[in-house]
């Protein structure tokens, strides 16, 4: 389990060392905090950010979930792109 960007950041590292050329992905949902939590992903070395909106669940999600909660993905893209580009 994944409870810090310091977990995902040893996670993202040991990927890394046991196969060199994998591109690591990570999908988080669109939330209240969005940029900061994309920087942290960032700076966790993951090469892809995947933002999920309040229209994307899984099919792991509870019924009320899938619709209710989130915010909307173009939220989401224009705080994180705006956190990303201000953290360099």
């Amino acid at each position: 389990d994944i409870y810090s960007i310091e977990d995902l950041a040893q996670l993202v590292d040991e990927l890394k060392t046991a196969n060199p050329s994998v591109r690591v992905s990570v999908k988080v949902p669109v939330v209240p905090g969005i940029g900061t939590i994309a920087v942290g992903i960032a700076k966790s070395g993951a090469d892809i950010i995947t933002l999920s909106g309040y229209d994307g669940g899984t099919g792991a999600a509870r019924t009320h979930a899938l619709k209710h909660v989130g915010l909307p993905s173009d939220i989401g893209v224009v705080e994180a792109h705006r956190a990303l580009v201000a953290a360099g």
